[in-house]
């Protein structure tokens, strides 16, 4: 089945839901996205970024978490991350590309939870994927990274692909 909901723990009397200790907590993608039209709506394009940004914190974490405690190679902390990822409903999370000497990473989802409940758009809607991938970057080559969503599925694309650099 699952590996990763299988992992999860439940305290009823504090309804806390944790993996490892690390808090979750369920929620459809239309409220995710709802919140991201309503943020466009006030920052225009800039709403993109705060979102990537503040996901990068948590892809950041997230990648440490899986260096730190098991003491994971660089390719395996990028596949754990993509593995849970997917095990969380992020969509089918693929690494297609990893060039640790050149510092780039290309990772493809399918059936992103973002892009569906978006709709139709002329531009890429995933950010937080974005972020989240840019964030493992940080955390595998030590320094800022940068990223673009080069296809999106909102956009009619099959899937949508991520470019991150560091």
């Amino acid at each position: 089945m699952n590996q990763l909901l299988d992992s999860l723990t439940f305290e009823p009397s504090g309804g806390c839901l944790s993996l490892q200790s690390a808090r979750y907590f369920i929620v459809r993608p239309t409220l995710l996205v709802d919140l991201q039209k309503s943020i466009e709506a006030l920052l225009g394009h800039e709403a993109g970024q705060i979102m990537a940004q503040t996901a990068a914190i948590e892809g950041a974490s997230l990648a440490g978490r899986y260096r730190d405690a098991f003491g994971y190679s660089s390719e395996q902390v990028i596949g754990s991350v993509a593995f849970m990822l997917s095990e969380l409903g992020w969509g089918a999370v693929s690494v297609e590309m990893t060039n640790l000497e050149g510092r780039e990473m290309v990772f493809k989802v399918m059936e992103s939870p973002f892009a569906e409940p978006y709709g139709p758009s002329t531009q890429p809607v995933c950010h937080l994927l974005l972020g989240t991938f840019q964030g493992i970057a940080m955390t595998i080559f030590e320094s800022e990274a940068t990223g673009m969503e080069v296809q999106c599925l909102a956009k009619g694309d099959s899937c949508c692909r991520f470019v991150v650099s560091a």
